[in-house]
């Protein structure tokens, strides 16, 4: 063993000497090669035999290194040979061709760069074979080997995987830079190719921010600097950014700043021309908010910007010409699309919102108040694109399943008579003249009818029944009188009482539309409507109906006309090829989609628009019911969709992706892992998901259909006015109207009132009296006998806490009583938590942003904090749990031992001092230690831990009372 052990040392000491003095031969080649370049005066100059002699020895010996000794001189000869064989040629070459007059002979340099290409790619195949990883989109992973000398293979495997990563990431920039030099030299490549490497470059080393510079780089000018300006913020927001990104980004605003100093009137601009416009009030905007500038119009941008933005989603996009006709006009136009387009596309969409919710993160750091105008600019483009959405879907033809159930409460202000004042009417029948009421039977007949018509198409017909009994008690009163609200009677007022309970229950299943012209017209034939009447009232024949309608036309009142003219209103019918087009891409969802991610988690956002966001949250009910309606896979379809192949299509594909949906990374997601924007963690489960399933772009777009059903039902349950109404499987709002105002003063009612009220005082308020005279007493002998109450000053978490407890742990930290103490090993239990449970993510991304933000209330543990538990005999064969469990309790017995030394000694209760209540530090579990583990019985941790004088505390016990505390002082929840 010993002498395998010699033969080993001195192959690698071999190996060392002739790597160091091929790398000192390389360096010599490199000087030499050099200064050669320097003195060229042309591109010709540059490729002589000589210097391609000199290259090729550069190139060869370098790869030789780079495969030689790896771990040691791999990564500087990689470098070197990018640098000297194509980095500085190439940038020689495009500063002669730009002194010289006439164009030299590039044929040389172009050759020169598809040898580059075709060399990095070589390397690329040999890396992955001989360092056995495999490449792939998104990572690369170990190859099964033999199992020959296992302890030298887990030695050296991280080192060799560690190259392995930065020799592959290194390649695709470069090849990422050779393309770009492609299409910046010769116009002969597209930039999806030159980007495409430097995506895949990101996506294996995500902590760097150099690929998002050279992208930044790559669109330059491209989309009105809109594009670079996202790149470089993106390359700013990674771990270790790229050093020269901050100067790229401060030029463009710069150059941004010129343009926009320049605007004047834009009212008679081109498209064209407001779209510039808009992109650079756009990013003047982010300027101010991404290098924290003080501006005092930020209100009057953010509504011009606003304003701009929803007049920019109504341009139409330009009219292509006939590509078989006009193939050069119809590239020119294309290509002067990508530069600078004339209407706002989903990738300027995706831009826009990708720069707000990176701003949005920055500012999130350092200034809460500032960011709060950022989050309703940000909110304020959601509710855009939703809108434009809904429009989009109606133009295809995709009806709202909700527009054809008339509301209980029709906007009419023509008419005279409303269904509130008919309710009146029928309350007053003591006081009406029953000439007049006979008249009138036969239009309060059909309107009784109507809504019994109204309650079959809702979904109503249980409680017709008992409905149609209480009404038929009551004589119909004229409906004639101008005011009835005024003459109330004592029975009108029970009678009120009574039926609003129950037609405010049938109310909640009713749903009212904000268009007027929408929520009147019902969208049932009227043959359908003639035949319900015909089942419900057959005393009412044609002549009668006629007579009716003469009635309407001459007063204007009745709903039924609505009913009756919708024969002539045609719905839209089902566009298959523009359904098509929008399942293939051409939609603003991915934008939608990363908008929907970020606003779940500002739901207190949510919650804080009020009746301000009615218009929002009526365009997410809008949309959650047409989505649902044609896409939901769990709903059966309609002979419309049956019939429409692209949505029978789309359903297929919605069923198969319905358990799988919520875990499939798309495309935005890929291109913002890493970040904190990102859905998933950088090393979450699902991005495996991907190598065995890679969605089309008709089922990404599916997926995200699906995704915002969810949203919508999420949306749903946060919004109390959102309501479901069940037997018709539609959303509503609920509307808030105005409580009815009786002047008139009932004093027999207000005598009985009053009279019940002394009795109620003297009958219960005597008791509660007491009642609280006792419990106050007890708390006083409480307080006499502990001293105060007080409450302790560190909360300690554990990891069932953190993990299933993580919305408690968020109001406690928001009360900022206290300060919350982060274990290092409960980090280290949630890292391991996170690849099985999304909730371990959720607390672990918290955590990180509360850290970064440097919160005073928040701290995790730092080296040195920890003390060994006095008079304990560590278990040494004891399960992981247990031995986690100990350096937790060590942490806490830092902060709590010299509070045992001023109390007494060693936690003796006994010898406590009785002047305090409360331990200086909590220990808050999820749940009772090692209960979710095999029990341990040689060892008890709660004992443990009372024998050290810790406190521990179930964190749901102790949130109840922490509550039930500041309710009870009154302090604000």
């Amino acid at each position: 063993m010993n002498g395998f052990n010699e033969k080993l040392e001195a192959k690698v000491a071999e190996r060392n000497e002739r790597a160091k003095k091929l790398y000192r031969y390389l360096t010599d080649v490199a000087r030499r090669i050099g200064e050669s370049t320097t003195t060229c005066n042309s591109v010709t100059d540059l490729y002589t035999i000589h210097m391609e002699l000199q290259r090729q020895k550069l190139r060869d010996n370098c790869e030789k290194l780079l495969f030689l000794d790896p771990i040691n001189s791999g990564k500087k000869s990689l470098e070197l040979l990018w640098r000297k064989v194509y980095y500085e040629p190439v940038c020689i070459a495009k500063k002669i061709r730009e002194k010289a007059d006439i164009e030299n002979d590039s044929s040389d340099l172009y050759t020169h760069i598809i040898c580059g290409i075709g060399h990095f790619h070589h390397i690329l195949t040999r890396i992955q074979s001989e360092m056995n990883v495999k490449c792939n989109d998104l990572d690369f992973t170990i190859l099964n080997e033999d199992e020959e000398s296992e302890e030298l293979k887990h030695a050296t495997i991280s080192e060799e995987l560690q190259f392995a990563k930065s020799a592959l990431h290194l390649c695709l920039i470069y090849l990422g830079d050779l393309c770009r030099y492609q299409v910046e030299i010769f116009q002969s490549n597209h930039l999806s190719v030159a980007a495409r490497y430097y995506l895949q470059a990101a996506q294996i080393e995500l902590s760097s921010g150099m690929p998002y510079n050279q992208l930044g780089n790559l669109y330059l000018d491209k989309n009105y600097n809109l594009d670079s300006v996202c790149y470089y913020i993106h390359c700013l927001t990674c771990e270790t950014p790229f050093s020269g990104s901050l100067g790229n980004l401060i030029k463009i605003f710069e150059k941004n700043n010129q343009f926009y100093e320049t605007l004047q009137n834009t009212e008679n601009s081109t498209q064209t021309e407001h779209i510039q416009n808009t992109i650079a009030n756009f990013l003047s905007l982010i300027e101010i908010w991404y290098f924290a500038k003080n501006d005092t119009n930020i209100s009057q941008r953010c509504s011009l910007i606003i304003h701009q933005l929803k007049v920019s989603m109504d341009f139409l996009k330009p009219t292509l010409p006939d590509i078989n006709k006009n193939y050069t006009e119809y590239i020119q136009v294309i290509e002067e699309e990508s530069v600078t387009p004339s209407y706002l596309n989903a990738n300027l969409v995706n831009k826009i919102v990708q720069i707000c919710l990176f701003t949005l993160a920055k500012m999130s750091e350092s200034d809460e108040v500032k960011a709060f105008a950022c989050k309703a600019f940000t909110l304020a483009l959601l509710s855009q694109l939703l809108q434009k959405f809904l429009k989009e879907l109606e133009a295809m033809g995709l009806k709202n399943p909700a527009a054809k159930y008339k509301p209980k409460v029709p906007v009419n202000n023509n008419s005279n008579i409303s269904e509130d004042k008919l309710d009146i009417s029928e309350e007053h029948d003591n006081k009406s003249d029953t000439k007049e009421a006979t008249s009138d039977k036969p239009h309060v007949a059909l309107t009784t009818t109507e809504k019994n018509a109204e309650k079959l198409q809702n979904g109503e017909h249980k409680n017709m029944k008992k409905i149609s009994k209480r009404r038929r008690r009551r004589r119909i009163a004229s409906s004639g009188s101008s005011d009835t609200s005024n003459i109330e009677t004592e029975s009108s007022e029970g009678d009120t009482d009574e039926s609003s309970i129950e037609e405010d229950d049938l109310s909640e299943s009713t749903y009212q539309s904000e268009d007027d012209s929408k929520s009147e017209v019902s969208e049932l034939d009227g043959s359908d409507i003639d035949d319900v009447n015909e089942k419900q009232n057959g005393y009412i024949n044609k002549t009668e109906a006629d007579q009716i309608n003469e009635d309407k036309e001459n007063d204007g009142a009745a709903v039924t006309g609505h009913l009756l003219d919708s024969k002539s209103i045609k719905d839209p019918q089902l566009n298959e090829n523009e359904i098509q087009n929008f399942l293939l891409g051409n939609n603003f969802l991915c934008s939608i989609k990363l908008l929907q991610d970020w606003i779940l988690t500002e739901k207190e956002l949510i919650l804080s628009c009020g009746n301000s966001g009615e218009a929002l949250f009526q365009c997410v009910v809008d949309l959650l019911n047409i989505l649902t309606y044609y896409f939901n896979p769990k709903l059966k379809g309609s002979n419309e969709i049956k019939d429409c192949k692209v949505l029978e299509y789309a359903k297929h594909v919605a069923r198969n992706l319905k358990l799988e949906h919520k875990s499939i990374p798309l495309p935005e997601d890929v291109n913002l892992r890493g970040t904190t924007l990102c859905k998933f963690d950088k090393h979450a489960a699902e991005w495996q998901i991907l190598d065995r399933f890679k969605p089309s772009i008709y089922e990404e777009n599916i997926i995200r259909i699906l995704n915002f059903i969810d949203f919508g039902n999420q949306i749903a349950k946060l919004v109390p006015r959102i309501r479901l109404n069940r037997s018709m499987k539609i959303f509503y709002i609920k509307k808030n109207h105005p409580p009815k105002i009786n002047t008139k003063v009932n004093h027999k009612r207000s005598r009985e009132w009053h009279n019940s009220k002394k009795q109620q005082e003297t009958s219960e308020g005597g008791l509660l009296r007491r009642l609280g005279k006792l419990w106050l007493a007890s708390q006083v002998r409480e307080l006499e006998r502990s001293g105060h109450a007080a409450v302790p000053a560190l909360l300690a978490l554990d990891t069932a806490a953190l993990n299933q407890h993580l919305r408690r742990v968020k109001q406690l930290l928001r009360a900022r009583n206290f300060i919350l103490l982060i274990p290092t090993v409960v980090l280290q239990e949630l890292d391991e938590l996170k690849r099985e449970q999304s909730s371990a993510r959720d607390a672990i991304r918290w955590l990180e942003t509360q850290l970064r933000s440097g919160s005073r209330f928040l701290k995790a543990q730092r080296p040195g904090q920890s003390r060994p538990l006095p008079l304990l005999k560590y278990p040494r064969k004891a399960p992981p749990y247990v031995h986690n469990y100990i350096q937790i309790l060590e942490f806490c017995n830092h902060f709590i031992d010299d509070e045992k030394q001023t109390q007494g000694g060693n936690g003796d209760p006994e010898n406590t001092i009785p002047g305090k209540t409360a331990p200086l530090l909590v220990l808050l579990v999820g749940n009772e230690p090692g209960s979710t583990e095999e029990q341990y019985k040689e060892f008890s941790l709660t004992g443990t831990a009372q024998a050290a004088g810790i406190s521990i505390q179930n964190i749901g016990e102790f949130y109840a009372k922490w509550r039930h505390a500041v309710h009870k002082n009154g302090k604000k929840r």
